[in-house]
């Protein structure tokens, strides 16, 4: 069986030299688009895989990253890392080809693994919005509700679930059409009919994104909320220009739009991807074309950008982080970074979103200052 297995890869191989080769002996198979392209998508696999490298590298060096919600965020580096070893090589070498060079059996084990990694990127995008929810909603109910073993627990869950919905489906052939087959010798295809393009993409996407959508609105109007609260109370009091309350009102509204960033890639990156497999799946095997099959393979791309943009997101973006990311670069013991209060900090991940002290400094009419702290 090894012989076999053996011979059929060195087959595949032998027919893609063969295709390759003209009868001069020159090479043309590959034009040089083919190779842009594999030049491009190496470079995306290369920084997905450095940066979500940085992710697991940085608390060793940054104590104030050994959180428990950092759990999340080293689940989602796991995630996309697993993507740029395990999924993304493949791709490359499927798409510069033109063919599938691994066999029929390692196609289902290569589409398990591309299934599996991603959708434990999205759920865990949505756990980390119900753990900021949480953190900014319910403030003082937080270190009850995300206690370590419950944040263990919820990372077991997100892979368990991922493959629950790859692995078992896909190598039982549950999502296969019948009479509908591709050549396991030049091909490696996800054929999915349509109860399981709908499931699939239910359980893998759609589901995580309403929760993620609505986790993330009411933290939008909490901190909507909060500032308003500031500026009446600022009319109020006619505060100072450059006193702590304004400089928190603008973490607010950087929050907000942090928010609104991690939404909107989120959304450009896999909504098409989704709508555009259960589309397929209800139009069947005979709507394929080329310009149908080359805006697919474009789209699942993006998709895998995802991958490489969470780090950005989810980590860079924290001050903390930035911390543990300059003493790495340069070797420094301290940083210069300004590590107060940070909303930004609290829209992604590490800090706990109890309500801010804002100490507001009024001159009385004796000429003494009167501090008015924020309830």
């Amino acid at each position: 069986m090894p012989v076999d297995k053996n011979a059929s890869l060195l087959s595949n191989f032998s027919s893609v030299a063969s295709s390759l080769v003209r009868a001069d002996g020159n090479w043309t198979g590959i034009s040089l688009q083919e190779v842009a392209v594999g030049l491009i998508l190496t470079l995306i696999d290369v920084i997905t895989l450095l940066g979500n490298m940085v992710v697991f590298i940085c608390p060793v060096v940054e104590k104030r990253l050994r959180t428990v919600t950092y759990m999340f965020i080293m689940s989602l580096a796991m995630a996309d890392f697993l993507v740029a070893c395990l999924v993304m090589p493949f791709s490359i070498i499927y798409e510069v080809t033109g063919m599938w060079l691994f066999g029929k059996l390692f196609c289902k084990v290569w589409i398990s693994f591309d299934v599996m990694f991603c959708t434990a990127s999205i759920v865990t995008l949505c756990f980390i919005s119900l753990d900021r929810y949480c953190s900014v909603v319910t403030p003082y109910h937080y270190l009850k509700r995300m206690s370590r073993g419950r944040c263990i627990a919820m990372t077991c869950m997100v892979w368990v679930y991922s493959s629950l919905i790859s692995f078992l489906p896909i190598m039982q052939g549950w999502n296969e059409i019948p009479g509908v087959d591709f050549d396991a010798g030049r091909e490696c295809i996800f054929v999915t009919n349509w109860t399981f393009a709908i499931v699939a993409s239910a359980l893998a996407f759609f589901v995580p994104f309403m929760v993620m959508c609505s986790m993330y609105f009411f933290i939008y109007r909490a901190s909507r909320l909060k500032a308003t609260r500031i500026v009446s109370q600022a009319l109020e009091i006619h505060y100072h220009p450059k006193s702590k309350r304004q400089n928190n009102l603008q973490l607010e509204n950087k929050a907000t739009r942090t928010i609104s960033i991690i939404i909107s890639v989120f959304i450009l990156c896999w909504l098409p991807y989704f709508v555009l497999n259960v589309w397929l799946a209800a139009k069947g095997a005979d709507s394929t074309s080329s310009v149908l099959a080359d805006t697919f393979k474009i789209i699942t791309w993006l998709g895998y950008c995802n991958s490489t943009i969470n780090p950005m997101l989810y980590a860079f973006l924290n001050r903390d982080f930035q911390r543990a990311l300059k003493k790495l670069l340069f070797c420094r013991r301290r940083s210069q970074v300004d590590i107060g209060e940070d909303m930004v900090s609290i829209a992604t991940f590490t800090k706990t979103a109890q309500d801010l002290d804002y100490s507001i400094k009024v001159p009385l009419p004796s000429g003494t200052l009167k501090n008015k702290t924020k309830q």
